[in-house]
């Protein structure tokens, strides 16, 4: 359940962070590069099918790379805000694999 919670808090923090990049650069006057907003939104779906249970090792992986690639694409503006949201898709990973079960450590040599 945590995997799942991390994988929902990476999309939204991820979903949250383009809609703030997309106001800054309105604000400013200028238009947003679409490129970045695409891999920020492929970045958040795929953390959303994460959270879904649809291929969620491969989903993660992959919008952790894009969303990493996206912080160092725009480390000079929003990059760095993006960070938190790739290392929560990352921590998602951990609890995944689960240890098989009926293996006992009682006579197995201590070192």
């Amino acid at each position: 359940m945590r995997a799942r919670f991390l994988a929902i808090a990476a999309a939204v923090w991820t979903a949250a962070n383009a809609g703030i990049y997309l106001l800054v650069v309105s604000a400013q006057g200028n238009s947003p590069a679409w490129w970045y907003l695409a891999m920020l939104g492929t970045s958040a779906l795929l953390f959303v099918l994460a959270a879904g249970r649809l291929w969620p090792v491969p989903l993660l992986i992959t919008g952790a790379i894009l969303l990493s690639g996206a912080a160092l694409a725009g480390v000079l503006s929003i990059g760095m805000l993006l960070v938190p949201g790739a290392l929560a898709a990352v921590a998602a990973l951990g609890p995944t694999r689960r240890p098989q079960s009926g293996h006992s450590r009682a006579g197995m040599p201590a070192g």
